[in-house]
């Protein structure tokens, strides 16, 4: 994956997420299935992970740095779950996510494609700039593909 790749996504995931404003409320607060989150909790869990990824991993982004593990999943996701059903509106939350994930077009456009191939380890989990990108699109198009089959019942 190339800069200009990593770059259009972001764009296109800004532009989707914006387009969240025109869902219900009552569709938003919903689970999207039995035993599943809502809308509005996986958004902040996008939110919660992305902030995460702010603070603490992208400053570190050093080649042959050592990185500790990931924080516990369920914490975290249960913090994100907690604030999606915590009184804010979908206004606010499509706000916040769209505001934090500039910072990603900020990030991106300091990086050369040289700085894509920083490589470093997470715990024992060896990958690259570029890597890490990757496996976060891959869970952003996860949990979109998961919305739009809720979107397409309506």
């Amino acid at each position: 994956m190339k800069k200009d790749e990593i770059r259009e996504h972001y764009v296109n995931f800004q532009e989707w997420l914006f387009s969240l404003h025109e869902l219900d409320d009552k569709v938003w607060f919903a689970p999207i299935a039995e035993g599943k989150w809502s809308t509005a909790a996986i958004i902040s869990h996008l939110l919660f992970w992305d902030r995460y990824s702010f603070n603490e991993r992208f400053p570190a982004f050093q080649q042959d740095a050592l990185l500790e593990g990931f924080p516990d999943f369920q914490e975290v996701n249960k913090a994100a779950k907690e604030y999606a059903h915590s009184g804010v509106s979908k206004e606010q939350l499509i706000a916040e996510i769209l505001r934090d994930r500039e910072q990603y077009f900020h990030i991106i456009e300091k990086l050369n494609e040289k700085g894509l191939d920083i490589s470093f380890s997470i715990g024992t989990h060896r990958l690259t700039v570029v890597e890490y990108f990757n496996d976060f699109i891959g869970h952003d198009l996860h949990h979109q593909k998961q919305i739009m089959e809720v979107i397409k019942k309506q």
